[in-house]
Protein backbone atom coordinates (compact mmCIF):
# COMPACT_ATOMS: atom_id res chain seq x y z
CA UNK A 1 0.00 0.00 0.00
CA UNK A 2 2.90 2.44 -0.30
CA UNK A 3 3.24 2.65 3.65
CA UNK A 4 2.91 0.49 6.38
CA UNK A 5 1.24 2.08 9.92
CA UNK A 6 3.51 0.15 12.81
CA UNK A 7 1.24 0.35 15.63
CA UNK A 8 -1.11 -1.27 13.41
CA UNK A 9 1.48 -3.93 12.49
CA UNK A 10 2.07 -4.43 16.27
CA UNK A 11 -1.76 -4.55 17.08
CA UNK A 12 -1.45 -7.63 14.12
CA UNK A 13 1.51 -8.87 15.78
CA UNK A 14 0.17 -9.27 19.23
CA UNK A 15 -3.39 -10.43 17.68
CA UNK A 16 -1.62 -13.20 15.75
CA UNK A 17 1.01 -14.28 18.11
CA UNK A 18 0.41 -12.25 21.67
CA UNK A 19 3.71 -10.20 21.88
CA UNK A 20 3.87 -7.15 21.27
CA UNK A 21 7.84 -6.42 19.00
CA UNK A 22 9.32 -3.54 21.38
CA UNK A 23 10.70 0.02 19.71
CA UNK A 24 14.49 -1.36 19.52
CA UNK A 25 13.41 -4.54 17.63
CA UNK A 26 11.83 -1.95 15.19
CA UNK A 27 14.48 -0.20 15.13
CA UNK A 28 16.62 -3.28 14.23
CA UNK A 29 14.74 -4.60 11.81
CA UNK A 30 14.92 -1.55 9.74
CA UNK A 31 19.04 -2.30 10.23
CA UNK A 32 18.58 -5.47 9.36
CA UNK A 33 16.34 -4.89 6.17
CA UNK A 34 18.94 -1.87 5.28
CA UNK A 35 21.72 -4.10 5.52
CA UNK A 36 23.36 -1.76 8.04
CA UNK A 37 23.65 -4.80 10.70
CA UNK A 38 25.83 -6.63 8.19
CA UNK A 39 27.21 -4.26 5.80
CA UNK A 40 27.36 -0.75 4.41
CA UNK A 41 23.95 0.47 4.59
CA UNK A 42 21.14 0.30 1.55
CA UNK A 43 18.46 2.37 1.21
CA UNK A 44 15.09 0.54 1.19
CA UNK A 45 12.77 1.23 3.90
CA UNK A 46 12.86 4.62 6.58
CA UNK A 47 10.50 5.19 9.90
CA UNK A 48 8.28 8.15 9.51
CA UNK A 49 5.82 10.36 11.63
CA UNK A 50 4.85 6.25 12.86
CA UNK A 51 4.72 4.54 9.14
CA UNK A 52 7.25 2.26 7.26
CA UNK A 53 7.74 3.84 3.93
CA UNK A 54 9.91 2.48 1.11
CA UNK A 55 13.21 4.89 -0.19
CA UNK A 56 11.93 5.81 -4.21
CA UNK A 57 15.09 4.00 -5.36
CA UNK A 58 14.03 0.71 -3.76
CA UNK A 59 9.78 2.02 -5.05
CA UNK A 60 11.73 1.89 -8.56
CA UNK A 61 13.30 -1.96 -8.63
CA UNK A 62 9.95 -2.92 -7.74
CA UNK A 63 8.50 -1.72 -11.43
CA UNK A 64 11.22 -5.05 -11.92
CA UNK A 65 8.21 -7.85 -11.74
CA UNK A 66 10.54 -11.06 -11.66
CA UNK A 67 12.67 -9.10 -8.95
CA UNK A 68 9.40 -8.31 -7.04
CA UNK A 69 8.39 -11.98 -7.53
CA UNK A 70 11.36 -13.16 -5.83
CA UNK A 71 11.31 -10.78 -3.12
CA UNK A 72 7.81 -11.68 -1.70
CA UNK A 73 8.44 -15.30 -2.63
CA UNK A 74 11.22 -15.59 -0.09
CA UNK A 75 9.37 -12.64 2.65
CA UNK A 76 5.76 -15.49 2.06
CA UNK A 77 8.40 -18.58 2.48
CA UNK A 78 10.14 -16.58 5.75
CA UNK A 79 6.34 -16.15 7.28
CA UNK A 80 5.33 -19.99 6.55
CA UNK A 81 8.67 -21.14 8.25
CA UNK A 82 7.60 -18.88 11.17
CA UNK A 83 4.48 -19.53 11.46
CA UNK A 84 5.59 -23.68 11.54
CA UNK A 85 8.24 -23.22 14.05
CA UNK A 86 6.27 -20.29 16.44
CA UNK A 87 5.44 -21.81 19.63
CA UNK A 88 4.50 -18.80 22.38
CA UNK A 89 5.07 -21.37 25.08
CA UNK A 90 8.68 -21.57 23.81
CA UNK A 91 8.73 -17.59 22.97
CA UNK A 92 11.65 -16.00 25.32
CA UNK A 93 12.16 -12.70 24.05
CA UNK A 94 12.94 -13.32 20.35
CA UNK A 95 13.94 -16.63 20.74
CA UNK A 96 12.49 -20.17 20.71
CA UNK A 97 13.42 -22.64 22.92
CA UNK A 98 15.77 -25.00 21.82
CA UNK A 99 15.85 -23.88 18.50
CA UNK A 100 19.09 -23.93 16.64
CA UNK A 101 21.02 -20.57 16.26
CA UNK A 102 24.19 -18.84 15.04
CA UNK A 103 26.51 -16.10 16.51
CA UNK A 104 25.02 -14.02 13.66
CA UNK A 105 21.58 -15.05 14.48
CA UNK A 106 21.63 -14.13 18.18
CA UNK A 107 23.61 -10.74 17.53
CA UNK A 108 20.70 -9.89 15.29
CA UNK A 109 18.07 -10.87 17.39
CA UNK A 110 19.09 -9.37 20.34
CA UNK A 111 18.92 -6.18 18.57
CA UNK A 112 22.46 -5.65 18.69
CA UNK A 113 23.75 -2.49 16.27
CA UNK A 114 25.59 -4.54 13.97
CA UNK A 115 27.79 -7.60 13.47
CA UNK A 116 30.27 -8.74 16.05
CA UNK A 117 29.51 -12.60 15.93
CA UNK A 118 33.07 -13.37 15.47
CA UNK A 119 34.30 -11.35 18.50
CA UNK A 120 32.07 -13.13 20.67
CA UNK A 121 33.98 -16.10 21.55
CA UNK A 122 32.69 -18.10 24.55
CA UNK A 123 30.53 -14.87 25.29
CA UNK A 124 30.12 -11.06 25.44
CA UNK A 125 27.58 -8.88 27.52
CA UNK A 126 26.40 -5.84 25.36
CA UNK A 127 23.83 -3.62 26.42
CA UNK A 128 23.57 -5.81 29.74
CA UNK A 129 22.65 -9.11 27.62
CA UNK A 130 25.47 -12.32 28.33
CA UNK A 131 24.72 -14.48 25.30
CA UNK A 132 26.91 -17.68 26.49
CA UNK A 133 28.19 -20.46 23.66
CA UNK A 134 29.54 -23.58 25.19
CA UNK A 135 30.83 -26.69 23.27
CA UNK A 136 30.01 -29.61 25.19
CA UNK A 137 32.45 -32.18 24.39
CA UNK A 138 35.51 -30.64 23.36
CA UNK A 139 38.10 -32.08 20.81
CA UNK A 140 40.93 -34.15 21.73
CA UNK A 141 43.41 -32.03 20.83
CA UNK A 142 42.31 -28.91 22.63
CA UNK A 143 44.46 -26.46 24.19
CA UNK A 144 44.81 -26.62 27.32
CA UNK A 145 43.94 -22.89 27.78
CA UNK A 146 40.62 -23.24 26.56
CA UNK A 147 39.45 -26.66 27.80
CA UNK A 148 36.33 -25.17 29.88
CA UNK A 149 34.83 -26.94 32.30
CA UNK A 150 31.23 -26.52 31.22
CA UNK A 151 29.10 -28.97 31.93
CA UNK A 152 25.29 -29.95 32.92
CA UNK A 153 25.24 -30.88 36.74
CA UNK A 154 21.00 -31.68 36.01
CA UNK A 155 18.80 -30.99 33.50
CA UNK A 156 18.49 -27.64 35.51
CA UNK A 157 21.38 -26.52 36.74
CA UNK A 158 25.03 -25.90 34.67
CA UNK A 159 28.60 -25.59 35.67
CA UNK A 160 30.18 -23.01 33.54
CA UNK A 161 33.76 -21.43 33.53
CA UNK A 162 34.82 -17.89 32.14
CA UNK A 163 37.39 -17.21 29.73
CA UNK A 164 40.93 -17.71 31.07
CA UNK A 165 42.78 -15.45 32.98
CA UNK A 166 39.95 -13.88 33.96
CA UNK A 167 39.32 -12.96 37.81
CA UNK A 168 36.77 -11.85 39.77
CA UNK A 169 38.34 -8.25 39.88
CA UNK A 170 37.88 -8.81 35.71
CA UNK A 171 35.24 -6.15 33.92
CA UNK A 172 34.46 -8.93 31.80
CA UNK A 173 33.46 -11.05 34.53
CA UNK A 174 31.69 -8.13 36.56
CA UNK A 175 29.63 -7.46 33.34
CA UNK A 176 28.50 -11.27 33.54
CA UNK A 177 27.48 -10.84 37.06
CA UNK A 178 25.42 -7.32 36.27
CA UNK A 179 24.16 -8.95 33.30
CA UNK A 180 20.35 -7.97 33.07
CA UNK A 181 19.82 -11.51 31.26
CA UNK A 182 22.11 -14.85 31.06
CA UNK A 183 21.20 -16.78 27.90
CA UNK A 184 22.88 -20.25 27.10
CA UNK A 185 23.40 -21.67 24.22
CA UNK A 186 25.17 -25.12 23.53
CA UNK A 187 26.00 -27.71 21.13
CA UNK A 188 27.35 -31.53 21.30
CA UNK A 189 30.71 -30.89 19.48
CA UNK A 190 32.34 -29.30 16.82
CA UNK A 191 31.34 -31.55 14.09
CA UNK A 192 27.61 -30.39 14.40
CA UNK A 193 28.70 -27.03 12.60
CA UNK A 194 28.02 -23.38 13.89
CA UNK A 195 24.67 -23.40 15.40
CA UNK A 196 23.76 -23.99 19.08
CA UNK A 197 20.46 -24.77 20.60
CA UNK A 198 19.23 -22.12 22.67
CA UNK A 199 18.75 -24.13 26.12
CA UNK A 200 16.96 -20.56 27.64
CA UNK A 201 17.51 -18.00 29.79
CA UNK A 202 19.78 -18.82 32.99
CA UNK A 203 20.66 -16.58 36.43
CA UNK A 204 23.49 -17.14 38.61
CA UNK A 205 23.18 -19.27 41.20
CA UNK A 206 23.59 -17.19 44.66
CA UNK A 207 27.24 -18.07 46.15
CA UNK A 208 28.24 -20.40 43.11
CA UNK A 209 30.49 -18.01 41.71
CA UNK A 210 34.24 -19.38 42.84
CA UNK A 211 37.72 -17.96 41.74
CA UNK A 212 39.73 -21.25 40.58
CA UNK A 213 42.74 -21.93 38.29
CA UNK A 214 42.29 -24.36 35.36
CA UNK A 215 43.98 -28.11 36.31
CA UNK A 216 46.35 -27.83 33.71
CA UNK A 217 48.02 -24.66 32.50
CA UNK A 218 47.21 -23.22 36.31
CA UNK A 219 45.14 -20.08 34.62
CA UNK A 220 42.94 -18.06 35.96
CA UNK A 221 39.60 -18.76 35.57
CA UNK A 222 36.00 -18.01 37.42
CA UNK A 223 33.60 -20.37 37.96
CA UNK A 224 30.14 -20.03 37.47
CA UNK A 225 26.30 -22.12 38.08
CA UNK A 226 23.86 -21.57 36.41
CA UNK A 227 19.71 -22.24 36.94
CA UNK A 228 17.98 -22.67 34.13
CA UNK A 229 14.90 -21.11 33.96
CA UNK A 230 12.92 -24.26 32.42
CA UNK A 231 15.12 -27.60 33.00
CA UNK A 232 15.93 -29.40 29.90
CA UNK A 233 13.68 -31.85 27.80
CA UNK A 234 15.13 -34.94 28.96
CA UNK A 235 15.12 -36.04 25.03
CA UNK A 236 18.21 -32.88 24.65
CA UNK A 237 19.88 -33.48 28.19
CA UNK A 238 20.54 -37.47 26.82
CA UNK A 239 21.81 -35.94 23.49
CA UNK A 240 24.26 -33.38 25.16
CA UNK A 241 25.75 -35.39 27.97
CA UNK A 242 25.90 -38.82 26.15
CA UNK A 243 29.57 -39.64 25.39
CA UNK A 244 30.02 -40.85 21.67
CA UNK A 245 33.04 -43.45 22.40
CA UNK A 246 32.58 -46.93 21.72
CA UNK A 247 33.83 -49.32 24.31
CA UNK A 248 36.58 -51.56 22.57
CA UNK A 249 36.08 -55.43 23.04
CA UNK A 250 38.94 -56.83 24.79
CA UNK A 251 39.73 -59.17 21.95
CA UNK A 252 40.56 -56.39 19.30
CA UNK A 253 42.59 -54.46 21.69
CA UNK A 254 45.58 -55.97 20.73
CA UNK A 255 44.66 -55.78 17.23
CA UNK A 256 44.36 -52.23 17.69
CA UNK A 257 47.14 -51.58 19.28
CA UNK A 258 48.90 -53.29 16.64
CA UNK A 259 47.23 -51.14 13.89
CA UNK A 260 48.26 -47.99 15.60
CA UNK A 261 52.11 -48.97 16.12
CA UNK A 262 51.50 -49.37 12.37
CA UNK A 263 49.53 -45.99 11.20
CA UNK A 264 52.27 -43.99 13.57
CA UNK A 265 55.31 -45.72 11.90
CA UNK A 266 53.82 -44.02 8.50
CA UNK A 267 52.76 -40.30 9.40
CA UNK A 268 50.36 -38.56 7.73
CA UNK A 269 50.18 -34.86 6.61
CA UNK A 270 47.06 -33.22 7.43
CA UNK A 271 45.59 -29.70 6.28
CA UNK A 272 42.01 -27.95 6.81
CA UNK A 273 39.39 -28.86 3.70
CA UNK A 274 36.91 -26.24 3.06
CA UNK A 275 33.29 -26.81 1.71
CA UNK A 276 32.43 -22.79 0.58
CA UNK A 277 29.77 -23.98 -1.35
CA UNK A 278 27.59 -24.66 1.54
CA UNK A 279 29.58 -21.87 3.66
CA UNK A 280 27.20 -20.25 6.04
CA UNK A 281 29.84 -17.83 7.51
CA UNK A 282 32.97 -15.75 7.32
CA UNK A 283 36.26 -17.84 7.04
CA UNK A 284 37.33 -16.72 10.35
CA UNK A 285 33.93 -17.97 11.52
CA UNK A 286 34.69 -21.40 9.77
CA UNK A 287 37.99 -21.79 11.23
CA UNK A 288 37.29 -20.73 14.63
CA UNK A 289 34.24 -23.73 14.46
CA UNK A 290 36.36 -25.61 13.20
CA UNK A 291 33.91 -26.41 10.43
CA UNK A 292 35.93 -28.23 8.22
CA UNK A 293 37.47 -31.75 7.26
CA UNK A 294 40.64 -32.80 7.30
CA UNK A 295 42.46 -33.57 3.88
CA UNK A 296 45.73 -35.92 3.76
CA UNK A 297 48.70 -34.22 1.73
CA UNK A 298 52.31 -34.32 0.72
CA UNK A 299 54.77 -33.02 3.09
CA UNK A 300 55.59 -29.75 1.69
CA UNK A 301 52.21 -28.40 2.20
CA UNK A 302 52.00 -29.21 5.92
CA UNK A 303 55.36 -27.35 7.15
CA UNK A 304 53.41 -24.95 8.63
CA UNK A 305 49.84 -24.20 9.05
CA UNK A 306 49.31 -21.86 5.99
CA UNK A 307 47.80 -24.46 3.47
CA UNK A 308 44.11 -25.49 3.39
CA UNK A 309 42.15 -26.68 0.86
CA UNK A 310 38.92 -26.47 -0.97
CA UNK A 311 36.93 -27.41 -4.38
CA UNK A 312 36.58 -25.44 -6.80
CA UNK A 313 33.61 -25.34 -8.71
CA UNK A 314 32.27 -23.93 -11.91
CA UNK A 315 34.36 -23.22 -15.54
CA UNK A 316 35.05 -19.84 -15.08
CA UNK A 317 38.69 -20.30 -14.68
CA UNK A 318 39.18 -23.76 -16.33
CA UNK A 319 42.38 -22.55 -18.37
CA UNK A 320 44.21 -22.93 -14.80
CA UNK A 321 41.53 -24.78 -12.89
CA UNK A 322 39.40 -27.69 -13.75
CA UNK A 323 35.50 -27.55 -12.53
CA UNK A 324 35.69 -29.61 -9.51
CA UNK A 325 38.96 -29.78 -8.87
CA UNK A 326 40.37 -29.92 -5.07
CA UNK A 327 43.14 -27.12 -4.90
CA UNK A 328 45.29 -26.28 -2.13
CA UNK A 329 45.53 -22.48 -1.17
CA UNK A 330 48.34 -20.59 1.09
CA UNK A 331 46.92 -18.34 3.32
CA UNK A 332 47.28 -14.82 2.03
CA UNK A 333 49.67 -12.77 4.44
CA UNK A 334 50.15 -9.52 2.58
CA UNK A 335 52.02 -8.24 -0.80
CA UNK A 336 51.33 -8.00 -3.97
CA UNK A 337 48.30 -9.82 -5.05
CA UNK A 338 47.87 -8.71 -8.87
CA UNK A 339 48.32 -10.90 -11.52
CA UNK A 340 47.47 -13.72 -8.80
CA UNK A 341 44.52 -15.97 -8.42
CA UNK A 342 43.21 -15.52 -5.12
CA UNK A 343 40.48 -17.03 -3.18
CA UNK A 344 38.08 -14.05 -1.91
CA UNK A 345 35.67 -13.12 0.50
CA UNK A 346 33.17 -10.09 0.51
CA UNK A 347 29.40 -9.36 1.17
CA UNK A 348 29.14 -7.83 -2.13
CA UNK A 349 30.18 -11.01 -4.58
CA UNK A 350 27.70 -13.66 -4.87
CA UNK A 351 29.82 -16.50 -7.26
CA UNK A 352 26.79 -18.73 -8.14
CA UNK A 353 29.51 -21.25 -8.67
CA UNK A 354 30.37 -20.67 -5.41
CA UNK A 355 26.83 -20.56 -4.12
CA UNK A 356 28.48 -17.54 -1.82
CA UNK A 357 30.52 -14.68 -0.83
CA UNK A 358 33.49 -16.64 -2.02
CA UNK A 359 35.18 -16.59 -5.17
CA UNK A 360 38.54 -18.34 -6.68
CA UNK A 361 39.19 -15.39 -9.73
CA UNK A 362 42.63 -13.68 -10.72
CA UNK A 363 43.05 -10.46 -9.22
CA UNK A 364 43.34 -6.74 -10.36
CA UNK A 365 43.60 -3.73 -8.77
CA UNK A 366 44.00 0.37 -10.07
CA UNK A 367 45.20 2.36 -7.42
CA UNK A 368 44.57 6.63 -6.86
CA UNK A 369 47.61 7.72 -5.85
CA UNK A 370 47.76 11.33 -4.27
CA UNK A 371 50.71 13.86 -2.94
CA UNK A 372 49.50 12.13 0.49
CA UNK A 373 47.86 8.85 -0.07
CA UNK A 374 47.32 5.90 -1.92
CA UNK A 375 43.50 4.01 -2.05
CA UNK A 376 42.24 1.14 -4.55
CA UNK A 377 40.42 3.15 -7.04
CA UNK A 378 38.81 -0.92 -8.39
CA UNK A 379 39.53 -4.08 -7.49
CA UNK A 380 39.00 -6.35 -10.62
CA UNK A 381 38.47 -10.20 -10.77
CA UNK A 382 39.08 -11.66 -13.55
CA UNK A 383 37.91 -15.28 -14.90
CA UNK A 384 40.28 -17.45 -16.82
CA UNK A 385 38.12 -19.59 -18.75
CA UNK A 386 37.78 -20.79 -22.38
CA UNK A 387 34.08 -19.74 -21.95
CA UNK A 388 34.25 -15.98 -22.71
CA UNK A 389 30.69 -15.45 -21.25
CA UNK A 390 32.06 -15.11 -17.89
CA UNK A 391 32.56 -11.29 -17.22
CA UNK A 392 35.04 -9.40 -14.63
CA UNK A 393 33.68 -9.35 -11.34
CA UNK A 394 34.41 -5.13 -10.57
CA UNK A 395 34.38 -4.29 -6.73
CA UNK A 396 34.42 0.07 -6.57
CA UNK A 397 35.97 1.65 -3.86
CA UNK A 398 33.22 1.07 -1.19
CA UNK A 399 33.28 -2.88 -2.05
CA UNK A 400 36.52 -3.14 -2.08
CA UNK A 401 36.43 -2.15 1.73
CA UNK A 402 34.76 -4.77 2.47
CA UNK A 403 36.58 -7.34 0.55
CA UNK A 404 39.42 -10.07 2.06
CA UNK A 405 41.89 -11.82 -0.13
CA UNK A 406 41.92 -15.30 2.06
CA UNK A 407 44.23 -17.26 0.20
CA UNK A 408 46.54 -17.54 -3.14
CA UNK A 409 46.17 -20.45 -5.34
CA UNK A 410 49.09 -22.90 -5.27
CA UNK A 411 48.24 -26.20 -7.08
CA UNK A 412 45.61 -28.33 -8.24
CA UNK A 413 45.80 -31.57 -6.03
CA UNK A 414 46.42 -34.66 -8.13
Amino acid sequence: NGELNISKLNDSIFEKYNYSPSNQTIVSCISNINFSFIRKEEKIIFKENGFFRFYPDFLELLNDHIFKGFLLDSVNYSIETFNQNFDKSSYKNGLVLYNKYSRKDVCRLLNWENDISSTVYGYRTRNGVTPCFVTYHKSDDIDDTINYNDHFITPSVFAWESRSNRKLSSQEIKNVINSERILLFVKKEDAEGTDFYYMGDVSIIEDSIEQAEMPESKKPVVHFKFQLEQAVSTELYNYMTAVNDKEVPKQNIEKEVVSLETEESQPKFIIPFFDFYAAAGSFSELQAEKDYTELEVAEKYSIDNDYFACKVIGESMNKRIPNGSTCIFKKYTGGSRNGKIVLVESRDIHDPDFNSGFTVKTYSSQKSITEDDWGHKEIVLKPNSYDESFKDIVLDEDNAEGMKVIGEFVNVLE
